[in-house]
């Protein structure tokens, strides 16, 4: 009888989404990101709902375009806790899926593609990992988790933001060669004992100007 996982689990070239084999553990460090869709209050019970429909399919692809791929942990009314092996590829799901939506999606009724989303993203450790006792996807424990959501909560609609803890030692992290960053300060976030710095962050400009 052979007992435990010998290998890492084989990704499949068709692979339509991820399983907990999936959900990033390494190091016991994380990207945490919570995904908050808009309310759009100005359209009609019925378009909302179709709309979240189709804004679900735009993060389940987004998440499955990066290697390794994004995890879903759990959704739940268009708000989404994902977790991703690195921060640069939270910031560039966040970042692409954006774009991709304001670009792309056919939206019913009167709304902002633009302001579609807040996305918070937080970088650090995790206590501990272990599968959901209703839906079985990996789920997460620790300040981190709270950290990110309250992130997600200040952001205004539209932003992708990074939260980084203030004195307890973490660098701002890199968010990689094509991202610019904007400071927007230092915050006392509900919930959360120490002082968060926050970073905006947006796509490079790479267009030459002439």
């Amino acid at each position: 009888r052979v007992c435990g996982r010998v290998f890492p689990p084989l990704l499949s070239h068709g692979q339509l989404s991820t399983s907990f084999l999936n959900a990033p553990y390494i190091g016991n460090r994380v990207a945490m990101v919570f995904v908050y869709t808009d309310k759009m209050e100005s359209v009609t019970d019925k378009e909302r709902k179709k709309n979240y429909k189709i804004l679900a399919k735009y993060v389940r692809s987004h998440l499955m375009r990066l290697s390794p791929p994004g995890y879903e942990c759990q959704e739940d009314k268009g708000s989404w806790m994902l977790a991703f092996d690195r921060i640069e590829n939270g910031i560039k799901f966040g970042l692409d899926l954006k774009e991709d939506v304001m670009d792309n999606s056919d939206l019913f009724g009167n709304v902002d593609k633009e302001r579609a989303f807040r996305v918070g993203i937080h970088w650090g450790p995790f206590l501990s990992m272990g599968p959901h006792i209703v839906s079985g996807h990996a789920d997460y424990f620790g300040p981190i988790v709270n950290r990110a959501a309250r992130v997600a909560a200040q952001c205004e609609p539209g932003q992708v933001c990074v939260g980084v803890p203030m004195g307890d030692g973490e660098e701002p992290p890199d968010p990689g060669p094509s991202v610019d960053v904007d400071v927007l300060g230092v915050k006392q976030l509900k919930g959360i004992s120490i002082e968060m710095a926050i970073f905006a962050c947006r796509k490079r400009d790479t267009k030459k100007k002439t």
